[in-house]
């Protein structure tokens, strides 16, 4: 049997995907040409490689990536694979095979030849499928016919291809008004073929007829814009945008109050509403929604399941007088420095993504919303891209920031909140006491010793909700006085000749602070004080949001631990007292099983 005899036998072109699987031992066995067997390999290696088809090119990739290892990919064909690839008599290869082999050619070595046989090959296969398989990879298959024609200048072919899609728009009306024909009608549209008006009707129908699919009704909607725009009805398209809003809150008064997910997406309807009154000349009614979603918002906490952790902290109190026995009060405030430790961002990014690799159900590979004690949403966090979580820095420094906020929390109640009690209990202080931390730091900006010193001082007599709403805006002016010092420009100049101060997060991106500073410690700090993903608190103390009780948790402690430690590394006073320090030169780690935890969904 010859090659193409088995492709022939082995492959279906009743669908355009080709599993690497028919591709057998035993189908390879009955060649008996061994340079036939050779090809008959190559072409169940190419058959496995994953094509995506987008309305502008097509990638070829690896069906699967794990471990830093992965399957076949477009890079390990080599030029000996092209240049039997280029020998095959590709008319007698089935429709698919021959459509993937010579796309491949075309892209890959941009021989206008394979672009023409891809085309036909596409064209034949449509012929097929169409109306009746009403699939993504139909659609695929339809995009990548037109962006071929498109690059090859072929506008007879593109017409061809238009009018067959346009001819299939009323069958597939008649029995089915799924997304294939939504996306169907974006073609056409994006190619400016056919009756608009006519298309618009299909919309129109897909509207009325499918109220409670919100996914399909949006699509439903922006096409319905696009003829719109086409037929340049500016008025009606106002008016689309306000029945489209109208239907949001619809949408989210049905399902508002259901579940805590149902709310949340009763959120994002609102707000949706909101932008298109704003958007639409109707901002009073925008700010009608804008009150119901607040009220809506106040209620999303309280339908919000609660997880509680009892901890038995017995031996890290003990571990702690263990530790702090003995010592002055400023030798404990130094132990508790010691106790905390500032961490690595490249050690802990290396810990999040080998757990995000390793555990399929990590909450990294979610979306999430993050949100306050008020309900508001303040952030909508995308998952992490698993084959290349490293692709976009900004996303993976926010998922970072989630990561540190939950260890900050526990940190903060296991071992700062105990610390600090023990260091209230046990020593009769007053805030004089705290010079040796806090005069001449050359760290502090300068006339605010006096002030640091007193928050300091209420964080350790447990008056923890004064000490952050002093210690927030001090340590941002810290961290603005150590960017002037080094000569980093912290204040904007507007076009109007004004100046003001630069926002918190551009201070900490600024390239004299990074190459002059602790890059671990600003990371740390930008969490901690200024980022959404993070603890947010600088954003909490300048709206008010911080309760007194929000103030004793543990991210807040761990933050008041965390500028303890801060102050400590640059405390002259500190570096005296532990040099030559026998009693604070070692301290007694905990037992790794000393901590008992039991979660309680309440």
């Amino acid at each position: 049997m010859s090659i193409y005899e088995l492709l022939a036998k082995i492959i279906l072109v009743n669908k355009f995907r080709i599993s690497s699987s028919v591709f057998s031992d035993e189908e390879k066995m009955l060649l008996d040409d061994e340079k036939e067997q050779e090809v008959f390999e190559l072409l169940k290696n190419i058959s496995s490689i994953a094509v995506k088809i987008t309305n502008k090119e097509i990638s070829f990739g690896p069906s699967m990536v794990w471990e830093g290892k992965r399957t076949y990919s477009i890079e390990d064909i080599s030029e000996e694979d092209y240049t039997i690839l280029k020998s095959l008599k590709l008319k007698d290869i089935p429709l698919n095979l021959r459509a993937l082999i010579a796309d491949i050619l075309w892209t890959q070595k941009r021989e206008y030849r394979y672009a023409v046989i891809a085309l036909e090959a596409y064209l034949e296969i449509i012929k097929l499928l169409y109306p009746n398989e009403e699939t993504f990879d139909t659609l695929d298959i339809i995009k990548r016919a037109i962006c071929i024609s498109i690059q090859t200048k072929n506008i007879k072919k593109s017409e061809e291809l238009c009018q067959i899609i346009y001819d299939g728009i009323s069958v597939l009306s008649d029995k089915n008004e799924g997304f294939f024909l939504l996306r169907l009608l974006e073609v056409l549209i994006e190619e400016n073929y056919g009756n608009i008006s006519e298309l618009l009707k299909v919309a129109d129908n897909i509207i009325r007829k499918h109220h409670n699919n919100i996914s399909k009704i949006e699509l439903a909607y922006e096409i319905k814009i696009k003829c719109l725009n086409k037929l340049k009805k500016k008025e009606l398209i106002k008016h689309t945008n306000l029945e489209l809003a109208a239907y949001y809150i619809d949408s989210a008064e049905k399902i508002v109050g259901e579940n805590i997910n149902s709310s949340i997406n009763a959120e994002l309807l609102f707000c949706k509403a909101i932008n298109l009154y704003r958007n639409n000349g109707e901002a009073f009614k925008g700010e009608v929604i804008h009150r119901r979603l607040i009220e809506v918002q106040k209620e999303i906490p309280q339908q919000m399941v609660l997880i509680t952790t009892n901890i038995d902290v017995s031996e890290v109190i003990a571990n702690i007088k263990e530790n702090m026995e003995h010592l002055t009060f400023e030798e404990s405030i130094i132990r508790l420095t010691q106790m905390i430790v500032f961490p690595k961002k490249e050690d802990e990014k290396k810990k999040m993504l080998k757990e995000y690799k390793d555990n399929f159900i990590s909450s990294h590979m979610f979306s999430k919303n993050v949100i306050n004690s008020t309900g508001q949403t303040l952030l909508s966090l995308k998952p992490l891209d698993y084959k290349n979580p490293e692709n976009n820095k900004e996303l993976l420094d926010m998922h970072l920031h989630q990561w540190l906020l939950e260890k900050e929390r526990m940190l903060g109640i296991i071992w700062i909140k105990p610390s600090l009690r023990y260091i209230k209990e046990i020593y009769d202080f007053k805030e004089d006491d705290l010079d040796f931390l806090i005069s001449n730091n050359p760290i502090i900006p300068e006339g605010r010793e006096r002030i640091f010193r007193s928050a300091i001082y209420r964080a350790l007599k447990g008056q923890y909700y004064e000490s952050i709403h002093i210690l927030a805006p001090q340590v941002e002016n810290l961290f603005r006085n150590i960017a002037k010092a080094v000569d980093g420009l912290t204040i904007t100049l507007e076009y109007d000749g004004t100046s003001k101060e630069k926002v918190l997060s551009s201070v900490f991106d600024l390239p004299e602070l990074l190459e002059s500073y602790d890059n671990d410690i600003l990371f740390l700090f930008r969490g901690l004080l200024n980022e959404q993903a993070g603890a947010n608190i600088r954003n909490e103390i300048a709206h008010g949001i911080l309760s007194e009780r929000d103030a004793d948790s543990g991210v807040h402690l761990y933050f008041i631990g965390a500028v303890i430690k801060l102050l400590a590394y640059t405390s002259i006073k500190c570096h005296e007292i532990i040099k030559g320090n026998k009693k604070l030169a070692s301290i007694k780690v905990l037992k790794k099983d000393a901590l008992k935890l039991e979660n309680k969904i309440d």
